[in-house]
């Protein structure tokens, strides 16, 4: 039966990414947010904190955790949690709660204030919406909280998870890296990113599942979920449901999925729904919707910045889905969108590396992305092909930036190399391995 693909369980490989995060944030007051799109890992990471929690500490702290989607949350009320945590926690010893998808518990943030005073307690919260960062806590409104947003897979993650093991040495370029795996054929780097562009990194996507037929009903189940559960229902636990049109909302999120890497608003994509259904709908309805789906981390947003201005825009954004596999899943897979995925996983892969990110307006010319922290920023065009006239357009716009800020060309087939002006023309492979615009 194909509703197997989706209900049988899994172990997903450690992501230590996230769990070295996790434990830095530990022994400060605030509280925590792991948050990320419904089936990226939480819950699995959840259980992997309470095992190392237990590992590292022992008997000399408490440990509570619910996911209130494996129970009936609905009827769990906020004095509820309230009245369970006074009963089992012994004041003066240190307890860890970790609460998967509490905003399905009525009047949770009253929970959450509660529990947060006690300052013998350290709250993690893991969650699939933005509605989590709540201005109805009070460590929201003081500004005394952490979010770690946990992403769908990463090249490097993608190819362990799937068991593919390196059969040359760990120095070799990345254009002649070879990998097996359990079915013993030879892979290149190239042809293993082909697959993480067709079955994403979803960590449910089993190694055994790469194929269009399991991978079509495993992302059916994950769009499903995230629609119903996150965008859908998180609404009416709330009280505040914005979607009334589901046809509407399927042809928004189609739009904008084939839209990816472009600068688009709610009016354009108002009128391109409009002409897949024949019937208008306001800018207002648009731009809720979209919100929904960025609540439910469907969706990114990277708004423009016009860089000689040094200033945000208010006008136009891009706008990048969260994995491929959801994309595949709404638009088809076509050969002409490959390039555009290729700019969807530069823009997730530098928010894993901890960058905002946003795309630049320079006159007329466009930067696809900007880079930056606290510490440092880059500005980052992606080729849509590796030939020389595409690269030297990409270049031209770079060259006309007035810092010292580093600036790089990403691409395929192209050796990672420094311009004699010091711009970068970096690998893509070589890049999403984790190679940085700084070597």
């Amino acid at each position: 039966m194909k509703e197997e693909y989706i209900l049988e369980t899994f172990d997903i490989t450690p992501r230590k990414l996230y769990m070295e995060k996790i434990f830095h944030l530990l022994d400060n007051d605030n509280l925590i947010m792991v948050i990320g799109v419904r089936r990226s890992g939480k819950s699995c990471l959840a259980k992997q904190l309470e095992n190392e929690l237990k590992e590292k500490f022992g008997d000399t702290i408490q440990l509570v955790r619910f996911n209130f989607e494996q129970i009936n949350a609905a009827r769990i009320s906020a004095d509820d949690l309230i009245k369970y945590y006074q009963e089992q926690h012994v004041a003066g010893k240190k307890c860890y709660v970790l609460l998967d998808e509490v905003t399905h518990v009525v009047e949770w943030e009253k929970a959450i204030n509660y529990i947060s005073r006690d300052s013998d307690c350290k709250l993690i919260l893991f969650s699939s919406n933005r509605r989590i960062i709540s201005s109805e806590l009070t460590a929201v409104r003081d500004n005394r909280y952490d979010t770690i947003h946990v992403l769908p897979l990463s090249l490097p993650e993608f190819i362990q998870f799937q068991g593919f093991q390196e059969t040359t040495p760990a120095d070799t370029p990345v254009w002649d890296k070879r990998y097996q795996r359990f079915d013993e054929r030879t892979y290149t780097l190239g042809e293993i990113y082909k697959y993480y562009i067709t079955y994403g990194g979803l960590p449910i996507m089993k190694p055994e599942y790469m194929d269009e037929e399991r991978a079509w009903v495993v992302a059916d189940g994950s769009y499903g979920a995230i629609v119903t559960r996150d965008v859908l229902e998180i609404g009416n636990v709330n009280g505040s449901s914005t979607i009334t049109d589901t046809v509407l909302l399927r042809s928004v999120i189609t739009v904008m999925a084939k839209s990816i890497g472009d600068n688009i608003s709610a009016t354009w994509v108002g009128k391109q729904t409009a002409k897949y259904l024949q019937r208008p709908s306001s800018t207002r309805t648009i731009e809720s919707y979209i919100r929904s789906l960025l609540n439910a981390h469907l969706f990114y947003i990277a708004e423009r910045y016009d860089i000689r201005a040094d200033k945000p825009l208010k006008t136009l954004a891009k706008y990048y889905i969260v994995d491929a596999s959801l994309h595949n899943y709404v638009t088809g897979i076509r050969a002409e969108d490959e390039s555009r995925l290729l700019e969807n996983k530069v823009f997730f892969e530098l928010l894993r590396r901890g960058y905002q990110v946003c795309n630049g307006k320079l006159g007329r010319e466009e930067i696809t992305l900007i880079a930056r922290n606290r510490q440092e920023k880059a500005y980052i065009q992606v080729a849509s092909d590796s030939g020389e006239e595409s690269i030297d357009h990409l270049i031209s716009p770079l060259r006309r930036i007035r810092d010292n800020y580093p600036k790089s060309v990403i691409a395929f087939d192209r050796e990672t190399q420094i311009l004699p002006d010091g711009i970068i023309v970096l690998n893509a492979l070589d890049f999403l391995m984790g190679g940085s615009w700084g070597r």
